[in-house]
């Protein structure tokens, strides 16, 4: 029984934890980001407005435009290190959606995954040039049809939000990856 409790608490550790205290919160637009409530242990910076501080929607690495935040939502869990909850680093970046919401490719690429992945449940993966990967947690769905060696373009629909996986509540955990290696989506290529 002790083992059952202990691997039970382990699983909540590595959960991706993201959602947020007091209800969705709001986009703010294309141009701005908000936190889902001010209870984010992890929060990037924020302007005097409670906007993501520099917030541009695209990402320029390595020469390729990427969207920060591929999804109509608000910042749940940030990138680095957190406390409390799901496990000590976050590789992404948590955007809660409430309830499942389009997901866009954030770049032009090729799908090199489409499946359920261990603690982010149903994944896509995009390959991108030079050494650049996008990871797509926690959905809901996937577009019908859409299969590894595809090709997509930035903006593209990709799949829904969702909760599958090691996930409390409907949201994407989105990640840019360069040369294997986890970068801040909301300041990479800055």
């Amino acid at each position: 029984m002790r083992f059952v409790a202990s691997f039970i608490f382990a699983l909540l550790l590595t959960a991706c934890v993201s959602a947020p205290a007091s209800g969705p919160g709001t986009y703010a637009g294309d141009d701005a980001l908000v936190l889902c409530s001010t209870k984010v242990s992890n929060a990037p910076a924020l302007d005097r407005r409670g906007r993501v501080a520099g917030y541009d929607p695209i990402a320029y690495v390595k020469g390729q435009p990427f969207l920060r935040a591929p999804v109509e939502g608000c910042v749940s869990s940030g990138f680095g290190p957190r406390r409390g909850g799901a496990g000590s680093f976050h590789e992404g970046v948590d955007l809660y959606t409430g309830a499942p919401r389009p997901v866009a490719a954030g770049g032009d690429g090729v799908v090199s995954f489409v499946g359920s992945q261990r603690g982010y449940g149903r994944t896509v993966i995009i390959k991108h040039r030079d050494g650049v990967e996008t990871r797509y947690g926690h959905l809901s769905s996937f577009k019908r049809g859409l299969r590894s060696g595809d090709r997509v373009r930035r903006g593209q629909t990709i799949g829904a939000t969702g909760r599958s996986g090691n996930a409390t509540a409907v949201h994407l955990h989105y990640e840019i990856l360069i040369g294997g290696r986890p970068r801040d989506p909301l300041t990479v290529g800055r």
